[in-house]
């Protein structure tokens, strides 16, 4: 259980964790159960950014920069890239196979940056008015969203196909089970016992994205990549901060 858990903060950060040269298959399997670890350490790590920006006097939205390239280095820019990879693929492809290609590729195209550049100011918009409300609902948010989105990706590998011979989320993809699906839920158990109704609120909202996903690339691509776990989880986020903007701070 413990090296699915360094798997996971290793597949999910820049944070140092000791693996085997030779990992195994249940283990990256069961990693994913602990995906919402991760997002507790993602978290964690913003919030004690917000308080240094707090402590430096920093505007709202110079907090809100910082965040969020803090949370980019933190996770290698790793779904920011998974996300404009799906894009340019949904949108310059016609066939399966095409889209896929174009996914494959390292260049990013036009719907790929347009899509990033959108995502990353609604992410700044968002934490600048949690940060400019301050106190306990912004560190909640900061924490919440993180978790429940990469919880979000636990739920979208379960009961898909991966459409590849090989990949990154090829470990993942269509083996996810009943327990790693308990094992995240119960890791998201803190958020609900924390602020029960903001943190159902902004779970239900991280969750959205990866819903839609599920029933969008299974038909566009014929399964679900790592690219788009990725996705899934730079949307379920930004969605997960809007929700906590409507409820936490207004």
């Amino acid at each position: 259980m413990l090296l699915s858990a360094r798997i996971a903060i290793a597949f999910l950060t820049i944070l140092p964790a000791r693996l085997p040269a030779e990992l195994p298959v249940d283990g990256l399997r069961r990693s994913a159960g602990f995906f919402p670890l991760a997002g507790w350490l993602i978290g964690g790590f913003l919030a004690g950014c917000a308080w240094l920006c707090n402590w430096a006097g920093l505007p709202p939205l110079v907090s809100a920069v910082l965040l969020v390239t803090c949370g980019a280095w933190l996770t290698r820019g790793l779904h920011l890239d998974g996300l404009a990879d799906l894009l340019d693929g949904l949108g310059g492809g016609q066939t399966p196979e095409r889209r896929l290609a174009i996914m494959k590729d390292s260049a990013t195209g036009a719907f790929g940056v347009i899509g990033l550049v959108l995502l990353l100011v609604l992410k700044v918009a968002c934490l600048a008015a949690l940060v400019a409300n301050g106190g306990e609902p912004l560190f909640f948010a900061l924490l919440a969203a993180p978790v429940a989105a990469r919880w979000a990706m636990t739920t979208l590998a379960c009961g898909v196909q991966y459409p590849r011979a090989t990949g990154t989320g090829h470990a993942f993809v269509g083996k996810i089970g009943p327990k790693e699906l308990a094992l995240g839920g119960l890791l998201l158990t803190p958020l609900i016992w924390w602020y029960w109704s903001a943190g159902l609120i902004i779970l239900g909202a991280a969750l959205l994205p990866a819903v839609w996903l599920r029933g969008k690339v299974t038909k566009a691509l014929g399964g679900v990549t790592g690219d788009v776990l990725g996705a899934s989880c730079e949307l379920g986020e930004v969605c997960g901060w809007l929700a906590a903007v409507v409820v936490l701070a207004t």
